[in-house]
């Protein structure tokens, strides 16, 4: 009888540390890098547009006061943009300001969000519900 219970107390904590194991596992690296541009912030200036493959521009490089970045954000940024456009980025917002050499300045959200990343249980709480137009293409 000992035996028994022993046993099933063991399979039972077993079962219980695989659970907490689950529970506390990283974030999906998609989900964290969704978290890290939203949480990024520079300001600087566009000095090219390029893309990875024989494809048209979908990158950004970014002359910021301290480093030269490169940036993939949300299409519609990367098409708007030209050599010469200032690009600010506020941290912890999903939301760009892509200001024109004329002056004219563009509000654009940064990247687009899945509904499956905005649900995500690692997904920031407080930005759940903010910067509904980045997923309305996931409907």
């Amino acid at each position: 009888m000992k035996k028994a219970l022993l046993s099933i107390l063991v399979i039972v904590l077993f079962f219980l540390l695989v659970y907490f194991i689950k529970a506390n596992v990283s974030v999906p690296s998609g989900i964290q890098i969704k978290i890290n541009e939203i949480s990024s912030e520079y300001k600087g200036v566009v000095s090219d547009k390029f893309a990875v493959r024989n494809t048209n521009p979908t990158h950004l490089k970014i002359i910021t006061k301290t480093d030269i970045i490169e940036i993939t954000p949300y299409q519609k940024i990367v098409d708007l943009a030209e050599i010469g456009d200032s690009l600010i980025k506020p941290a912890n917002q999903n939301i760009a300001y892509l200001k024109k050499q004329n002056g004219q300045m563009h509000e654009i959200f940064y990247t687009k969000l899945s509904l499956k990343t905005r649900n995500h249980k690692s997904f920031p709480k407080e930005w759940k519900e903010k910067w509904m137009e980045s997923s309305a293409w996931d409907k």
